[in-house]
């Protein structure tokens, strides 16, 4: 049995209240304690492959449209995907009744607003503006992504796409599981932490253009990993200039970064997609203990796209932002979604709210 259970067994109180946060990451500890290191690994290979055979035409059918029903179907599409969700009964269940795409477009296809929490209207305002009034792109945009598959491949990535189209720098954080406490950062300079209320405020002090997306380092249920993420970009950019050049800026492909060091390619007029690791090895995320490389770069950001029930609901569904923030799930828990937005369950919650 792992040590953390046993002493669980012995002394239930031996680690304080556990909330389902603690619960997740104590089961991806014992898992590794144990060699399960990545039990997912030839599902998430099946349905990245999968999805990227499909991309190409999602892409086409995205950029035939106006600006604002892109943005729309780009907010449907990550909502949608998120349903593949190996963390949940409900939606392994699916598994069984068909293959991921056929999922995808069912999921798709039931897409209506309005929303169980639908505040899309006030995001596209502050997006496109209203009458001749229009808002300037958001300088950094940190993306925190959660599920392989479509939810990574048909969902946050073409909405980090359209942000790069708009002229903001995007980064993808990485969460990443760091075994020294020593090395986590508690980022009291661009973060305060209320006890009694259950909020985060983080800092935007915006001195440069760039945007951000988030993903996991180590393996934990079907989220994507940070040793799988470049490849999935790589895949994608084959079929994408923007991505490409995004990529290629950013270094996250090979032979763009050889051309970089020996002077031979020029980037510098394309905006980068960077991969940065957060320092969490869980479905969750917690704000207070980051990496010092997230650290830096939420310094800088003016908006932060919170993806999936362990990142947008389970936790930070309650933290406040100092910068603009919009938080995007389908809840696949009918006792969650019962709870947290008196729903039910594949109910979607797209929750913006503008910088406090």
């Amino acid at each position: 049995m792992s040590k953390p259970l046993y002493r669980l067994m012995e002394e239930p109180a031996a680690y304080g209240k556990l909330g389902l946060a603690n619960l997740l990451e104590l089961r991806e500890e014992c898992l590794r304690e144990f060699q399960f290191v990545d039990c997912y690994r030839s599902i998430k290979q099946r349905e990245n492959e999968a999805s990227l055979a499909v991309l190409p035409d999602l892409l086409v059918e995205l950029d035939s449209m106006s600006e604002e029903t892109r943005l729309l179907t780009l907010i449907e599409g990550v909502l949608a995907a998120n349903i593949f969700d190996w963390g949940s009964r409900a939606c392994v269940d699916l598994y069984h009744k068909g293959t991921i795409i056929e999922i995808y477009r069912m999921s798709r296809n039931k897409m209506q607003r309005p929303w169980r929490v639908d505040d899309f209207d006030v995001f596209k305002e502050r997006m496109f503006g209203s009458g001749e009034k229009k808002p300037q792109p958001h300088k950094r945009a940190l993306l925190f992504v959660d599920n392989s598959g479509a939810d990574i491949v048909l969902g946050m990535l073409p909405l980090a796409r359209e942000l790069l189209r708009r002229g903001t720098e995007v980064s993808l954080f990485l969460h990443k599981f760091l075994e020294s406490q020593e090395s986590l950062l508690n980022i009291n300079m661009l973060m305060t932490y209320h006890f009694q209320l259950g909020i985060y405020i983080i800092s935007n002090n915006i001195n440069v253009s760039q945007v951000v997306l988030v993903a996991n380092s180590l393996p934990a249920l079907n989220d994507v990993t940070a040793m799988e993420l470049p490849d999935i970009v790589a895949e994608a950019a084959k079929h994408c200039d923007i991505l490409r050049r995004a990529a290629e800026a950013g270094g996250l492909l090979v032979d763009a970064m050889i051309n970089t060091l020996d002077g031979s390619k020029d980037n510098s007029s394309s905006v980068p997609l960077m991969v940065v690791e957060n320092g969490c090895g869980s479905p969750c995320i917690d704000l207070r203990q980051v990496s010092s490389e997230l650290a830096a770069a939420a310094k800088d950001a003016d908006l932060i796209i919170l993806e999936g029930m362990g990142r947008a609901l389970h936790t930070n569904f309650n933290a406040r932002f100092k910068c603009d923030v919009l938080k995007l799930a389908m809840v696949k828990n009918q006792r969650l979604a019962e709870k947290l937005i008196k729903g039910n369950i594949y109910d979607c919650v797209c929750r913006y709210e503008p910088a406090s």
